[in-house]
């Protein structure tokens, strides 16, 4: 009993998890004309009276709640019904559903190659219906889908970057290549892409422009593998980090100055007690250069200058006495 039990829940929890089949619904939910004044309402700026209402419970709640208008529409498998495009159905019989032809075709030629990998998926599986998605489903999925196509759509641009010959969106050469994208990684990275069959399938829904905008406005708290495009997120370069003020010089050359300053103190303070012994000491020579180099240290500067306004006055004497006025 025990053992049946455990079979019972985990088929239960098996069959309420998301599959493929539930993301390829999710991806027709985005373009169907029915569902698109909820996912403007959904990514809009909302007036104070709109947001109160949306964050208010009970009808007028889920009434301005487009996520729950969305979620609504994807369990409603009697009138929200898509289709694989890119398989054939057979005719149904009075009264019934529209199945696939077995095996499989593919309803045009741009997709025979495509199709090998996207004939199994059915955006209206019957045997899902009862499982029944609320809004938080709808926005976590819808985050995910989001960024699995926008890093698809990037590795997708960097596989034909050395290709001189690439063809127009749609065509063959470029659908292999969409292929190819689903299933390529960067090397040294840890980030795949979830439910492949569906992310490929989205060619035939989506135009490029829809890729190219489908990551520019991210939901709050969903995070993109940025390694894997080369223009959003750029290599950082390590800096050596400066320390300098405004206002002087750095704190390593005032004390680089200080150090300086100390130094030369120390050298004369030592030359001038060897002076010192020198005239104490010394014979009449020595004690002559002794005193004459201590008056050089002292009054070396004043020297200088009485030298500097001598000169001067001397000019000014000699231009006075040259000018004939």
């Amino acid at each position: 009993m025990a053992m049946s039990e455990e079979l019972e829940q985990n088929a239960t929890a098996s069959a309420v998890q998301t599959n493929k089949d539930d993301i390829a619904r999710l991806l027709h939910l985005y373009k169907e004309p029915i569902a698109q004044r909820h996912w403007t309402d959904l990514y809009s700026i909302l007036s104070r009276p709109e947001l109160d209402a949306r964050k208010s419970g009970g009808e007028y709640g889920i009434a301005a709640n487009p996520l729950a208008s969305l979620a609504e529409l994807f369990n409603d498998y009697d009138n929200f019904s898509p289709q694989n495009l890119m398989v054939r159905y057979a005719t149904p019989a009075a009264g019934g559903r529209p199945s696939k032809v077995c095996p499989y075709q593919a309803s045009a030629s741009e997709w025979s190659y495509l199709a090998t990998f996207t004939h199994e998926l059915d955006p209206s599986n019957v045997s899902r219906k009862n499982i029944i998605r609320g809004p938080d489903w709808i926005k976590t999925q819808w985050a995910d889908v989001r960024k699995n196509l926008h890093q698809m759509f990037v590795q997708y641009n960097r596989s034909g970057q050395h290709d001189a010959d690439m063809d127009e969106w749609g065509s063959e050469k470029e659908c292999r290549r969409w292929a190819r994208a689903a299933s390529w990684r960067t090397p040294g990275s840890n980030s795949v892409i979830r439910f492949q069959q569906a992310m490929i399938y989205s060619i035939c829904l989506f135009d490029i422009c829809d890729f190219e905008s489908i990551g520019r406005k991210m939901p709050k708290g969903t995070g993109v593998d940025c390694s894997l495009n080369d223009t959003g997120a750029p290599k950082h370069k390590a800096k050596k980090r400066v320390e300098r003020s405004r206002k002087g010089p750095s704190s390593s050359k005032k004390n680089k100055r200080l150090a300086n300053a100390i130094l030369a103190g120390s050298r004369s303070e030592s030359k001038i007690s060897a002076l010192r012994l020198i005239l104490e000491f010394g014979d009449e020579g020595e004690k002559l250069k002794a005193k004459n180099e201590l008056q050089l240290i002292a009054f070396g500067n004043i020297r200088e200058e009485s030298e500097h306004s001598l000169s001067d006055s001397d000019s000014d004497e000699e231009s006075l006495l040259c000018d004939p006025k």
